[in-house]
Parts: C-alpha cells; structure tokens; sequence
C-alpha cells in the first residue's frame, strides 16, 4: 500500500515538472516577456523609432532620395536677369576682339557738306581700316585733337549713341569729324596742320594731315559746330 502510494507522488512530480519545462519553453520563445520575436533581414528598413544602421559588411546602408531641390534634368533652362539660357556657356565663345590701335589703318574717306545744310558746316571722314587678319570690334567714340605748331585743341562727342561694330578683315569701319568752315574775318579762325586720332578704348595715337582749312574755334562753347562722331560701319 505504501509502494503504491509512493508511485503515485512520483508520477504527480513527473506532471509537474513537464508543466514547468512547457511553461519555460514558451517563455523563452516569447523572448521572456511575452511578445513575439521580430523577423530578422540585412534588407529590411528600420521599424519607426529605429535608428538607421550600416552593413559594414558589404559597405550597404541606408540612403534617403534625393529632395526635389538637389536634382535637375541634362538641358534644362534658366534665367538669371531677365535672359534665358541653356547653361551650356556657348555665349561667350562669339566674342570678337577689340580691334588694337597697330592693327588699323588710317584714312581719309571723302568730305561732304553736313546734314544741317547752311550753317558753314562741313563732314569729313575717316575710315579705320582693320589689318589685324581677323574680326575685330569698336565701340564708342574715338579721340580726336586738331593741332598746329602752336595750339591743339580736342574736340567734342555729339550726343548720339554709339553701337558696337565688327570690323572683318581688310574692311573699314568709319566715323565723321563735323567741322565748322571759318570765314573771312573771324577772330576765331584756326587752321590745323595735323588731326590726332586715337581709336577707341587705345592709348596709341595716329596723325593724319589736315588738309579742310582754317575752322572756327569754339573750345569754350557749350555746342560748338566742330565735334566728333561714334564709329560706325
């Protein structure tokens, strides 16, 4: 009687102790707080709240797109200053020089009478002729002294706006000295052996001899009759 009662606390212990093992083994695959376990991928992304990690394995990681701002298309267009390009910068390869004081020629180019009809006024013009061998440009006004022994007198610029002019090769660009003719008996009377002339945007001078006569000086006046002209074709 006592064997079988021994038995039986021996199998009650054997119970027990399988429950326990059950109980451990559900723990552990719960991770030990009841919450299932996460997959595992070298490709996943973080869960919200993870921090981004690097493979520094295979060099992998985690990298975000490119925001709208830092990406662009291969010949797309833009303005800056109210001009529109390409910002292939072919803008700036058409430049022409500008045309070098010892590369031009100097002449005159015919006289004839000035547009404002009687006034005594007279145009004469001189060609600047381009011996460079290529293209070359001028802008503006040139500078113009009428000299003789004694006196040089540096004329004004009349008030018409100068544009820019490509000079080919062995052509001539162009401006007019508008003079006004000096008469028998003026006080004012000046006749210059030399007209000096400087191209525009050079220092190098030329000389080219006077050959109109004596004309009315005016370097006092605030719109004298004698004045220059921009260079044009």
């Amino acid at each position: 009687m006592s064997n079988r009662r021994a038995n039986l606390r021996l199998r009650k212990s054997a119970v027990a102790l399988t429950g326990a093992a059950l109980l451990m083994a559900l723990l552990t695959a719960c991770n030990g707080d009841g919450t299932p376990p996460k997959a595992v991928s070298g490709n996943a992304a973080p869960a919200p709240g993870d921090s981004a990690t690097t493979d520094t394995t295979t060099g992998g990681g985690t990298a975000s797109a490119p925001s709208a701002a830092s990406t662009g298309s291969a010949g797309s267009t833009g303005s800056k200053g109210g001009a529109t390009g390409t910002g292939t910068g072919t803008a700036a390869s058409g430049s022409v020089p500008a045309c070098q004081a010892s590369q031009l020629g100097y002449a005159w180019a015919g006289t004839k009478t000035a547009p404002s009809g009687g006034s005594g006024q007279m145009q004469a013009t001189v060609a600047l002729t381009n011996k460079s061998g290529h293209a070359c440009s001028m802008y503006g006004f040139p500078g113009v002294d009428l000299v003789n022994s004694g006196e040089q007198w540096s004329l004004m610029r009349e008030g018409t706006a100068p544009h820019k002019v490509t000079v080919a090769s062995g052509a001539s660009a162009h401006f007019t000295i508008t003079y006004l003719v000096s008469q028998s008996g003026d006080s004012g009377a000046f006749s210059p052996t030399t007209v000096v002339i400087t191209a525009p945007n050079q220092r190098t001078s030329y000389d080219l001899p006077w050959r109109f006569g004596a004309v009315l000086k005016q370097d006092g006046a605030t719109h004298p009759g004698t004045f220059i002209g921009p260079v044009g074709e």
